[in-house]
């Protein structure tokens, strides 16, 4: 989990960071997740919404690296605009990468499990992925977050799916100073990918401020 913890501290502090440029106001523009589709040499090339709709990059303004021939999650706002040359595409601007990764089993967690507090802001399903806007108060050092695969059941009949996630979230000896924002978006592929019926479930657990667990029912129809 050490080196879990280094990368997804660096992304916490990007994100808290980022909080910061709230009250700027872009020209019609829309933030939201969307998912960066980059060439062979890495350039981002363009950007599929959740809604399924693709758009091309006519400027990538998010400062974010990407490999070459990939899918990567961010957070952006982005406009239309109209090139030089006279075709349509979008302007993207300052981005981040949400924390993303692929679900575990507990048992996979070799230095255990942490279920430090945190609250749910909002939620929402994206194109495979299940969104989540979350609060934590921190103050100034890394968190580690990433989603533990608890269960998951396969109605025989159906072939409905059911997934029941709980948020890992270390909060190390950080003090409860500030609410701070998190963004997450959590990778459904691996649930959708053989799912043989038409609905997924996702029961998305998270301990809160007030030492109660909290459970979100989602569902993600095909």
């Amino acid at each position: 989990m050490n080196r879990l913890r280094t990368v997804l501290g660096v992304l916490l502090l990007m994100m808290v960071a980022s909080c910061g440029d709230d009250d700027y106001h872009y020209p019609s523009v829309k933030l939201e997740f969307l998912t960066a589709l980059s060439g062979e040499n890495g350039v981002l090339q363009s950007v599929l919404t959740d809604e399924g709709e693709r758009l091309d990059v006519a400027v990538d303004g998010t400062g974010l690296s990407f490999k070459a021939d990939t899918a990567t999650r961010i957070v952006t706002n982005y406009e239309w605009m109209t090139t030089s040359s006279g075709s349509k595409g979008v302007r993207l601007y300052a981005g981040i990468v949400p924390v993303s990764p692929t679900p575990r089993p507990a048992d996979e967690f070799k230095d255990g499990i942490c279920t430090d507090a945190a609250e749910v802001t909002s939620i929402w399903m994206g194109l495979d992925y299940l969104n989540i806007l979350l609060a934590i108060k921190a103050q100034n050092q890394s968190h580690a977050f990433h989603f533990i695969e608890d269960q998951v059941l396969t109605d025989a009949e159906t072939g409905n799916r059911e997934v029941y996630l709980t948020l890992y979230h270390d909060a190390g000896d950080d003090l409860q100073a500030y609410t701070q924002r998190v963004y997450l978006s959590v990778p459904l592929q691996k649930y959708l990918s053989d799912l043989k019926g038409e609905k997924l479930t996702v029961h998305f657990s998270l301990h809160t401020n007030d030492g109660t667990v909290k459970t979100y029912d989602m569902d993600y129809t095909l």
